[in-house]
């Protein structure tokens, strides 16, 4: 069995969720929307032009999901730091 400290120390003490806004949620799914309608869009494109250009249907998916990728990385530093916060407290009661 484990010691309380090392349980304690293992977990995250925060969740994601309770950081994020509603706004920020809302955001989050209208861009996921927002890929799909671009996809869909460029393919019905392709279809009506006779073209078949999987790498631009690409380029719109990874143009969207860069900038998703760069609010990710800003949460998830943010929960780190809040993670290591939470830590030394914990540390510091014991």
């Amino acid at each position: 069995a484990k010691s309380g400290t090392s349980r304690v120390l293992e977990t995250c003490p925060v969740g994601l969720e309770q950081f994020l806004s509603s706004k920020r949620v809302r955001d989050t799914k209208s861009n996921r929307r927002e890929v799909i309608r671009l996809v869909l869009m460029e393919q019905w494109r392709q279809r009506t032009a006779g073209v078949n250009d999987p790498e631009q249907l690409a380029r719109l998916s990874l143009m969207k999901s860069a900038e998703a990728s760069v609010v990710a990385q800003k949460r998830g530093k943010f929960q780190e730091m809040a993670k290591k916060n939470a830590r030394m407290k914990t540390l510091a009661r014991l």
